[in-house]
Formats: structure tokens, C-alpha cells, sequence
């Protein structure tokens, strides 16, 4: 007796053009899920990434702060209360401000964020920020983030071949002499970083003792969340303090809030979930009616219901691979391309594609459990 498998396989095959029309389906769905779901959590990773590229054990703020990049200023002294306490090591603050950067190609102006934070110690992942710390103590050096849009103009390139790009930033004459590569967001188009006196010099008219984030590293292995407890009486209601996950989850928050954009690319996976389970349910359908006589004879020799629904379900799960590997690798090609169109990055995730599979088979196995009912209500007199 051959296997249900192998019947599924025979089945499927002898139209060649039925069976591409059916995986090309599935491969829509597959691609419009993967694409979806990797713009949306591309977003979102972008939009947090200067919060999850924090290094420090625990983070001070403003209490009118919702999101960092658009933060209230609390009192620099409240940090100095800090390094007294047993268990910190080290307190650091930053500045963030939002200015203007002049294109000197286009000679236009164009938004831009700068952060302004030690750069001995900076306590944010910041690859090659360290490395220049020298020279971002002198007056007016600023290095530029290399995936910043490219409104700002060919930045990377001249800075490749010249190893500097001057340029006025808010007014004031600038020197870039690097860039480092960390990313942008939904949020914003570009980064600057740099020291905080050369902060403040881009903002004159910005109160010193005003920032925007406290930064503390703890002694190792102290608990973070006790010794949050412990320091926030020590900021009283100007400022409160949390550990660096809970500021990843308040910025998560504010931007599912603000932007909806679980709702609009949730809604384009549905979609596409929804295109494949129709074309997947036609073609099975068409199948369980076209071979009705055969699954009918089956059942008169004995076959049971199991048996047929195998066969079936075997179907939809060769349709899912067919459709699944070239959807796969389609969705790739266009994070490629969303990634120069949209200039953020995005990428594959094994978590992403896993899910995508699982939802693929869920998507063929329940077409293939509604299609099969015909097949099942068949009586072998009444089919003859």
C-alpha cells in the first residue's frame, strides 16, 4: 500500500501548472508575513536601539519623561547625591537635543539628533565612539552615525576620502571626524555624538545643569532593583530612577502608543495569513473534488477517514514547503530593499522565521481540514 505521502505527492504533481499556481500562492503569504512582521520589529528595534545600547545598571529621568527622545531635563545635582551610596560605581550624565544640520552640498538644513555624553565612559555601546575620545574633547569634533539618512548627503563617502567634513550644526561651525554606525529610527533621521561640552556649545542658550539622562554603573553583583529602591528617595519627586530593562519597556510602550504600527503591520500578516489560507483551501478543495470518485473507492475498500485526511493534510503540508523556501528567501531580497529605500536596517531573526513556518503549516493544515470534509460526507453509492 503506498503511503498517504507519496498519494499526496502523485496527486498534487499530475498538474504541474494547478501545483506552481498553489505554491506560488502560499509564497505571497509567506513573503507578505515574513515582510510585515520584519518591518514591524525592524521599527520597533530601531526605535529603541539607543535605549538597549545602554550599557549602565540603572537609568535616571525627568518624571515628565515619556520617551527619551523626547525627554524632560531634571537637576544635574541630584546626580551628585549618587556616588556616595555603598554599591555605585560610577555616574554619568547625557544630554540629547534635537538641531539642525546643514547640508553643504544642497546648502539646506535638516533635523537631526545630537547626544552628548563622556566619552572616557560613556556607558552606551557605541562601536569606535571610545576609540576618539581624544580628539571629542576639543572644541567643536563630532562623529556622525554612518546609517543616517541620506538627506544629510554623502557624509560616509567624504569623510572616507578626506577624513574630516566640516559643516555648521545649529550655526555654529562643525567638524565630523568620523563615523560610527548604530542607527536611526521611526523617530528620527540622523545622529550626531560627541562630548558634552561640545554639546552645550550647539546649544548655548541650553542650562548646564539641566540633563537629560542619569547614567549608573553598579559594583558587581549588586542587584539592580534593590539598589533602585535604595537610591530613589535620595532623587526625591524631581527625578526617578529604573534599571535599563525597564526603560527598554517604557520606550516599547510609548511607541506602540504613539505609532500603530503593531496594529498596521499586524494587520498586512494577517492579511497575507488570510491569502494564503483561501488559495491553499481552493486548490485542496478542487483536488478532494476532482478525485471524489477515487477517495469514494477507497472508502468502499475499507480506508478509513484517518487515512484520507492523511493524505490530504499531506498535501497541504508539501504546499506549505513549496511555498514556505522561495517565500523565504523572496522576503529577504526585499528586507534588502526596504533597508536602502527606507534606510533602516532590518534583518532576518531565526525567532521570525520559525513563527512564520509554524504559521504556514497552521495555514495549509486547517485549509486541508475543511477541504477534507467533502470527502468524508462522500458515499460510495451515491458517488456511482
Amino acid at each position: 500500500m503506498l503511503s498517504s505521502a507519496k498519494v499526496a505527492w502523485y496527486q498534487l504533481s499530475h498538474q504541474k501548472m494547478k501545483l506552481a499556481v498553489a505554491a506560488a500562492g502560499v509564497v505571497v503569504a509567506v513573503m507578505l508575513m515574513l515582510v510585515q512582521l520584519g518591518i514591524r520589529e525592524g521599527a520597533m528595534d530601531n526605535s529603541v536601539a539607543i535605549a538597549r545600547r545602554i550599557t549602565a545598571d540603572l537609568v535616571v529621568v525627568s518624571p515628565r519623561t515619556r520617551t527619551i527622545f523626547q525627554s524632560a531635563q531634571f537637576p544635574r545635582r541630584l546626580l551628585f547625591r549618587l556616588p556616595a551610596h555603598a554599591g555605585v560605581a560610577a555616574v554619568e550624565e547625557m544630554y540629547m537635543g534635537q538641531a539642525r544640520f546643514r547640508n553643504p552640498w544642497e546648502h539646506r538644513e535638516h533635523p537631526i539628533n545630537v547626544f552628548g555624553l563622556d566619552p572616557l565612559h560613556p556607558m552606551l555601546d557605541l562601536p569606535g565612539f571610545a576609540a576618539r575620545a581624544d580628539e571629542l574633547q576639543l572644541p567643536d569634533r563630532i562623529l556622525f552615525d554612518g546609517f543616517s539618512r541620506t538627506t544629510y548627503g554623502p557624509v560616509v563617502d567624504h569623510i572616507r576620502e578626506h577624513g574630516f567634513l566640516e559643516t555648521e550644526i545649529n550655526f555654529r561651525r562643525v567638524k565630523i571626524i568620523e563615523t560610527i554606525n548604530v542607527g536611526i529610527s521611526i523617530t528620527s533621521d540622523g545622529n550626531l555624538y560627541t562630548s558634552p561640552a561640545n554639546f552645550l556649545r550647539l546649544f548655548p542658550t541650553r542650562d548646564p545643569g539641566a540633563v537629560d539622562i542619569g547614567l549608573v554603573r553598579l559594583e558587581p553583583g549588586v542587584d539592580s532593583r534593590r539598589m533602585r529602591d535604595a537610591l530613589a528617595p535620595l532623587l526625591g519627586k524631581e527625578a526617578k530612577i529604573m534599571t535599563r530593562a525597564e526603560l527598554v519597556a517604557s520606550e516599547v510602550q510609548f511607541l506602540r502608543e504613539s505609532a500603530p504600527i503593531d496594529f498596521i503591520f499586524g494587520m498586512g500578516a494577517a492579511v497575507g495569513f488570510f491569502i494564503g489560507f483561501v488559495v491553499v483551501y481552493q486548490i485542496l478543495y478542487t483536488e478532494v473534488t476532482n478525485h471524489l470518485p477515487q477517495f469514494a473507492t477507497m472508502k468502499a475498500m475499507g480506508f478509513t477517514d484517518g487515512y484520507l485526511l492523511q493524505i490530504v493534510l499531506s498535501q497541504a503540508f508539501i504546499l506549505s514547503i513549496l511555498g514556505y523556501i522561495p517565500g523565504f528567501f523572496l522576503a529577504l531580497v526585499l528586507y534588502r530593499v526596504a533597508t536602502v529605500a527606507i534606510q533602516m536596517q532590518f534583518a532576518m531573526t531565526v525567532q521570525r522565521a520559525t513563527m512564520v513556518f509554524t504559521l504556514t503549516l497552521i495555514m495549509c493544515g486547517l485549509s486541508g481540514l475543511i477541504a477534507i470534509r467533502k470527502a468524508w460526507t462522500a458515499d460510495p453509492a451515491d458517488v456511482f
